[in-house]
């Protein structure tokens, strides 16, 4: 079994479509120190599971419905560990108003 990792770097990103300014916060483990790469990884692995799974989850909807080519993927913030990346995620869910990360 594999040992737990607590000092990966973890990236949080932002998507936004740039039609109805409407934006998802998400995290993901960074892939070395290429971090704006790890974040558009993400994105086409959302952009496939939108196509690919029947998800009734906003930023699926709002993906199928406009197609990749309006989002903008960003860096928002990098963090150590995975634990600290939750709670950072969670504060700015709380802050911030992101409408894709509801679900229905």
């Amino acid at each position: 079994m594999r040992k737990k990792r607590s000092d990966r770097n973890h990236i949080i990103y932002e998507i936004l479509n740039t039609t109805n300014n409407k934006s998802y916060i998400g995290i993901t483990a960074a892939v070395g120190r290429a971090f704006n790469y790890s974040a558009k990884l993400r994105f086409q692995k959302h952009c496939s599971r939108a196509r690919k799974e029947n998800k009734d989850w906003s930023l699926y909807n709002d993906m199928r419905k406009y197609g990749p080519d309006v989002y903008e993927v960003s860096v928002v913030e990098v963090v150590r560990g995975k634990a600290l990346a939750h709670q950072i995620e969670t504060e700015y869910l709380k802050k911030y108003n992101y409408k894709l990360n509801s679900t229905h």
